[in-house]
């Protein structure tokens, strides 16, 4: 009775998944977290996806398994509650994951970038789910004039736009903790989008706010009350420089972007001096997303996101 009734919830996922155009994005170690579209058995579709430690379940359906699961586990019971089955929409009361979600918001320009975070640290995962100690979510919401979106409302499927970190499991975990494991020297930053620009529109002065993400559940910098970076970068295409100019930081901690470059694919980094910046633009280059993967350790790196604030103009 139960394995009928898996079978059906999974064929019903399956068939209300929305198909899009393959979702792309990038990663700083593809053995640990790669991006693509989601084919994982339980949350396909097609999506922005990401396959977890080399899982031969495929990519999990950010959108659809994580943050839907997560979400539902805290509007029935709170933050930092136990994700069971039944959030998923199965049965059991196994305990899967606790989860807690957060919010940020940048202001500048005539619009404010509004971000939801995720955070889910696994208890005792099904076979079914990949396994990790820590995965942390942030979500590219609709911009929002004057002050910060309450609640952040995260751009639609088909226009998703996520960023984040992973770790690696851990033996035993307890069921209430905070630490997601990300001073594991495997800790790993990413980031994907479901519409990527494949032509970069000509920017003149474009300006991005952006939230960067770095060691969620690290010291005081908690699931629900992150330490982010922020700050507002500048876009220049097709006017000579085709550059990425600004910096995110984090108190006394700074990601610079001097020697960004963008490429007429969508893309852009900074390859040609440090290598440690890379990333892309989504919907018509409205949204970013991307990773920093300098400093001395997995430690430094950052995963960061972000939209177009208003200032500037973006002509396709």
């Amino acid at each position: 009775m139960k394995k009928s009734t898996l079978a059906l919830t999974v064929m019903a996922l399956l068939g209300s998944g929305a198909v899009v155009a393959a979702p792309a994005g990038g990663t700083s170690n593809s053995s640990r977290v790669d991006v693509g579209a989601s084919n994982h058995f339980m949350f396909g579709g097609g999506n922005s996806g990401l396959k977890l430690n080399g899982s031969a379940m495929g990519y999990i359906d950010i959108a659809g398994g994580p943050v839907k699961g997560a979400n539902a586990a805290i509007s029935a019971r709170g933050d930092g509650t136990i994700m069971t089955p039944s959030d998923l929409g199965l049965f059991g009361s196994r305990k899967i994951a606790q989860v807690w979600n957060d919010t940020a918001s940048v202001s500048g320009g005539s619009d404010t970038a509004n971000i939801a975070i995720n955070s889910v640290r696994q208890v005792d995962p099904p076979f079914f789910a990949p396994k990790f100690g820590g995965l942390v979510i942030g979500q590219v919401g609709a911009t929002s004039p004057d002050s910060p979106a309450d609640p952040v409302v995260p751009l639609a499927v088909g226009s998703g736009v996520y960023f984040g970190e992973w770790a690696p499991a851990v033996a035993s975990p307890v069921d209430d903790s905070t630490d997601l494991n990300m001073s594991s020297a495997n800790r790993t930053v990413w980031y994907v989008g479901d519409n990527a620009v494949a032509s970069t529109p000509n920017m003149v002065s474009a300006q991005y706010n952006v939230v960067g993400i770095r060691q969620t559940g690290e010291g005081t910098n908690l699931p629900t009350a992150h330490e982010l970076y922020t700050g507002t970068l500048t876009a220049n295409y097709g006017s000579g420089t085709n550059t990425l100019t600004g910096s995110i930081d984090r108190g006394l901690e700074t990601v610079n972007f001097a020697g960004t470059e963008i490429y007429g694919n969508g893309t852009f980094d900074n390859a040609s001096g440090a290598n440690t910046i890379e990333g892309r633009f989504y919907n018509g280059a409205h949204e970013l997303a991307g990773i920093y993967t300098g400093g001395a350790s997995t430690a430094d790196h950052v995963a960061f996101g972000g939209s177009h604030n208003g200032s500037g103009t973006i002509t396709p």
